[in-house]
């Protein structure tokens, strides 16, 4: 796969922020292509390109901050891997409060650069964050997919029709490849190789560079346990025994791997609806890739019928990574949860939508489906009522069908379709 032909769909998302907002900033992990985004929004706009990769712009940067900022007042200035210099940002925000005129800066970071060690300016009401992630399916598939305005929509048994199902070695195969544009390039070894050598340098050289957290050496320890943990609640004394690190530190190491774009925690949803829900996050690894990588495993292993219990947390991150990235892009503005209770009533993904109303989604890895799969998805619709809009079953299977009062089940490749 050529990676650099891939349109990606946040583009349309960075230049309307360029004609509203003064700084206009691309944030993603490291080698999700971000400035090629850049470079490809830059061809149609009048503009001078910098990087901090470079140790003398860098130098230049630390120099006379100001100054820099300044260089280019014709159009828009390209700051590309800011999070390196961070006194720039203080810098920006002088310059903005002097020229609020829209699109004067277009910046990139491999971290969130108002997280990052030394910078002190948050340029809040002057800047646009928009989030770039590795590959979705549909990005792939050159498809701007929009799987939650769909259901919201209406009418889910017409809009399913004619969706054409995977299988079960298809999503493992899309499960193990990932989304990271170099990694698609490669396959088996040689791609196990790519996410592992990325691992090393992300944890143990962009970590020390942003943070200033003591004994990072237990970060990719702490990292390694982590993704084996992906789609399961986050309990920071299992993970505080299992690492070596107090409990009362583990959250500082989260953060930061939050920051550095390689770790998201699913907020828990429905504390107003139940005092039995559990109110601790879900660990997910924004990239299952990453995950069969850490865990030495690959799609022929993950594919295979005996190790269905391998798929199941994988297929459950695939889906939630997926629909995560769509909502970048997407016509519905909406958040996103998990659910489960004391109980053991759970569902795997609530959708909030602005107006209030719910959808929720279960993830199998199994291809049929029966009455207990709805048992959670019926109990929250019953306690939100006319707000419940849909709740849908994605299964390995080929079947669309409905599963009475706004409950159905369907393909999970209906969500790039």
């Amino acid at each position: 796969m050529d990676a650099k032909l891939i349109k990606r769909n946040v583009e349309s998302i960075v230049l309307e922020t360029l004609q509203d907002t003064p700084v206009t900033i691309i944030q993603g992990a490291r080698q999700v292509g971000k400035s090629t985004l850049a470079k490809m929004v830059a061809t149609g706009i009048r503009h001078k390109s910098v990087t901090m990769d470079s140790d003398e712009i860098l130098a230049a940067a630390s120099e006379n901050p100001f100054e820099f900022v300044s260089q280019f007042t014709e159009g828009t200035l390209i700051i590309d891997e800011v999070q390196k210099c961070p006194v720039l940002l203080n810098a920006i925000k002088q310059s903005v409060d002097m020229d609020r005129r829209p699109g004067r800066f277009l910046l990139t970071g491999s971290a969130d650069i108002h997280n990052v060690k030394g910078a002190k300016e948050s340029l809040a009401g002057r800047a646009e964050t928009v989030l770039l992630e590795p590959f979705s399916v549909g990005e792939k598939m050159k498809i701007k997919e929009d799987f939650i305005t769909s259901l919201a929509g209406g009418d889910i048994l017409s809009r399913f029709n004619g969706i054409k199902p995977a299988s079960r070695a298809k999503y493992a195969e899309l499960i193990a490849e990932g989304g990271y544009p170099e990694a698609n390039k490669r396959e088996g070894k040689r791609r196990s190789a790519y996410f592992r050598n990325y691992l090393t340098r992300v944890l143990d050289h962009d970590a020390e560079e942003m943070s200033g957290l003591a004994h990072l050496e237990r970060l990719s320890k702490l990292y390694n346990v982590l993704a084996g943990e992906t789609s399961k609640i986050f309990i920071k004394a299992n993970a505080s025994r299992l690492v070596g690190i107090p409990e009362s530190s583990i959250s500082g190491y989260i953060l930061l791997l939050e920051n550095l774009c390689l770790l998201n925690m699913l907020p828990s949803w429905g504390n107003n609806y139940s005092r039995r829900a559990i109110s601790k996050p879900k660990i997910t690894i924004p990239d299952t890739g990453l995950v069969c990588a850490v865990n030495g495993i690959n799609s022929d292993f993950i594919g295979r019928i005996e190790n269905g219990n391998q798929l199941g947390p994988l297929l459950e991150t695939f889906v939630i990574n997926e629909i995560g990235k769509q909502r970048t892009w997407s016509a519905t503005d909406y958040s996103i949860f998990h659910y489960r209770d004391r109980d053991n009533k759970e569902v795997d993904l609530v959708v909030e939508l602005t107006n209030g109303q719910i959808i929720t989604i279960e993830v199998k890895a199994a291809s049929s489906f029966s009455q207990k799969d709805f048992a959670g998805m019926k109990m929250i619709r019953d306690k939100v009522g006319t707000r419940f809009l849909c709740g849908i079953v994605l299964y390995t299977g080929n079947e669309v069908q409905p599963f009475g009062d706004r409950l159905f089940v369907a393909p999970i490749s209906a969500i790039w379709q």
